[in-house]
């Protein structure tokens, strides 16, 4: 890799003098020369040795063009020169040599005073830290980070809510359009007058809408069922969230039942997505199943 060169840059302000640097004061580290394709700005810092931490604090990096980059920086060391043999540039994976690079501070504090006694030692002049506020930049990637995870928080109490407000007018329609049969007689009810309007329940060919149709009043029937008896907003709320409301508020039938009525739910769906082929035998299978599964339910709660 050919090597890289840099050069300081100091850039005018109001109320400073061109061309002079002091303590606190940002300017540029501008580098020509073959930078890595795989470096990670977002993770890059100049490898310093400990009692070499003021002397230079990188701000930000941008490239100007694909052999040209602006390191912009920062420098707390005053009164004497600052020097580096050969600069380096990490992102903890890779290393960059930015090659030899030097400056020098004003102090902007009045000479020292010499001492009122010839015999007393001068104060030492400890490296001063920052002087602020400094402007840091902060990488397009942690607002991102951030907007993401609060949007994420948000649609988790959003849903909350609304699963909430479900629950409650489910519970307010039941209690308006009760009915005097209890969740269990009008299951068998709807069923019984099911076997005796479609045809699929008859001997013979059954007519070919009354297959998808048995389907649909099978599955309502179910979910309607478990409407009524658990309090669950069955009708609108998918699978998963029955058996989640299910195994938080009625344990017991969860673990005698949960499994069954995942994989009927289950294969009502896949029924569903695939009607043409659906049989008589399917339909028969399905509501004796889901006939059995209610009981069994209405047993343990």
């Amino acid at each position: 890799m050919a090597a890289i060169q840099c050069k300081v840059e100091i850039p005018n302000l109001d109320g400073l003098k061109d061309g002079e640097l002091t303590v606190g004061r940002e300017f540029f580290l501008v580098c020509d020369g073959e930078f890595p394709r795989e470096l990670q700005q977002d993770k890059l810092q100049l490898v310093l040795q400990p009692e070499q931490k003021y002397s230079l604090k990188l701000q930000s990096f941008e490239f100007r063009s694909p052999t040209q980059a602006d390191l912009k920086v920062v420098s707390y060391t005053a009164g004497m020169p600052v020097k580096f043999d050969n600069l380096q540039l990490t992102d903890g994976t890779l290393t960059v040599d930015l090659g030899a690079v030097q400056f020098q501070l004003v102090s902007v504090l009045p000479p020292p005073q010499p001492p009122a006694n010839p015999g007393e030692q001068p104060p030492k002049q400890e490296p001063f830290g920052p002087i602020g506020p400094l402007n840091i930049p902060v990488p397009p990637i942690y607002w991102i980070g951030l907007a993401l995870v609060l949007g994420v928080i948000a649609l988790f109490v959003a849903t909350k809510i609304f699963r909430s407000v479900q629950r409650r007018k489910t519970i307010e329609r039941l209690k308006e359009h009760d009915s005097a049969l209890s969740p269990i007689a009008e299951f068998h009810q709807r069923l019984r007058r099911m076997q005796r309007t479609n045809t699929v329940f008859f001997g013979g060919t059954p007519n070919a809408e009354d297959v998808p149709l048995a389907l649909d009043d099978t599955r309502h029937m179910l979910k309607l069922y478990i409407t009524r008896r658990y309090k669950i907003p069955a009708l609108e709320w998918s699978p998963r969230l029955i058996l989640k409301d299910l195994k938080k508020y009625h344990p017991k039938v969860y673990q005698d039942t949960g499994n069954e009525l995942e994989k009927l739910v289950k294969e009502f769906q896949h029924a569903i997505e695939d009607k043409a082929k659906l049989s008589k035998s399917d339909i028969l299978n399905l509501s004796k199943r889901a006939r059995l599964l209610v009981e069994d339910m209405e047993r343990l709660s």
